[in-house]
């Protein structure tokens, strides 16, 4: 069956609104190095994972259900040699035997754990620094009727928070953030942009697909989204706590 996320992220390095830059800012605010032991979540296509291990030589299992994603990151690891850097787990999340890590990162899945809170009480055991990646919103109120462009708030977005009360939510869970990593306008237009342009590519060469229609729509309508009231108050950053 063809999955959406698996088509429209097929050509992300980084699968969140973030950067290559950003992601090794954070492996300096984890201290990490060559005997540093990380354990990602929800890894998807093994963006941050590859670069940790490059930059900073660590050593990092990820763990991620979507088989997809899993073979396009063993890809990726091979290409860059670090096999012997980065494990690869194909499991769920949710069910994995956590082990005992020096950081434990979620970076844009807390979905897995039923959101931000579980997800820092499930982690803050397996390591003394965790990192998540959550959606907050900069501008509050909302605009007072954003359905008026014809596409409604996705059903995750009646869960997020403005900043102030996203981090106060977070440290609701036993932590303390000690630093943030926020993403630029930039980050956000390269990352929703490039869904556009892969499922563009797809239609072109899956006119026939029995999903074409649906996906041809659900794209248009995340975008219109986007453009219209979405990109003008959506933030999303990395949050690093201390457990």
């Amino acid at each position: 069956m063809t999955w959406w996320h698996a088509v429209v992220e097929a050509e992300h390095e980084i699968q969140n609104p973030t950067s290559e830059e950003k992601i090794r800012l954070l492996g300096d605010r984890l201290a990490l190095g060559p005997d540093s032991r990380v354990l990602d979540v929800a890894s998807g296509r093994g963006g941050p994972a590859l670069v940790l291990a490059r930059e900073f030589g660590c050593r990092l299992i990820c763990v991620e259900r979507a088989p997809e994603f899993l073979a396009d990151a063993r890809e990726r690891v091979k290409e860059a040699e670090l096999e012997d850097r980065i494990e690869l787990v194909e499991a769920d999340a949710a069910t994995f035997e956590l082990g005992r890590y020096d950081a434990a990162l979620c970076i844009g899945a807390t979905f897995v754990y039923g959101g931000l809170v579980p997800t820092l009480e499930r982690l803050r055991a397996a390591a003394p620094l965790v990192a998540v990646g959550e959606p907050y919103w900069r501008s509050w109120p909302l605009p007072p009727e954003p359905e008026l462009d014809g596409s409604s708030p996705r059903t995750d977005e009646a869960e997020w928070l403005p900043l102030p009360e996203t981090i106060e939510r977070a440290e609701s869970a036993g932590v303390r953030v000690i630093s943030l990593i926020s993403s630029s306008e930039d980050d956000w237009d390269r990352y929703e942009s490039l869904h556009w342009q892969t499922l563009d590519r797809w239609l072109a060469a899956n006119p026939h697909d029995p999903h074409a229609e649906e996906f041809r729509a659900r794209g248009a309508a995340d975008r219109d989204r986007y453009l219209r009231w979405e990109r003008a108050v959506m933030g999303w950053a990395i949050f690093v706590c201390r457990t």
